[in-house]
């Protein structure tokens, strides 16, 4: 199972490396592990562009699943994988 989301986040994202960390609803979650990174087709006929989506394992007090997805400027959390 899984909850869609889609809120804004901020990602710690070194240079040339995958995201570490995030912020959100004002709480640091930490990156332990990058589970697949892939990009989603898009409706290209409506001038979408490819989306490009990232899960990982993250904790702040538990562990939980995370689709990251990056839009235009920034990052959003797309999905909580149960």
């Amino acid at each position: 199972m899984c909850k869609l989301i889609n809120e804004s986040i901020i990602v710690y994202e070194p240079a040339g490396s995958l995201p570490k960390a995030f912020i959100w609803r004002r709480r640091l979650y930490r990156i332990s592990e990058v589970i697949g990174n892939y990009r989603e087709p898009a409706c290209w006929w409506k001038g979408e562009s490819l989306t490009q989506l990232i899960r990982v394992n993250a904790s702040n007090q538990s562990e939980s699943t995370f689709e990251l997805k990056r839009v235009d400027d920034g990052w959003q959390i797309a999905r909580i994988i149960d």
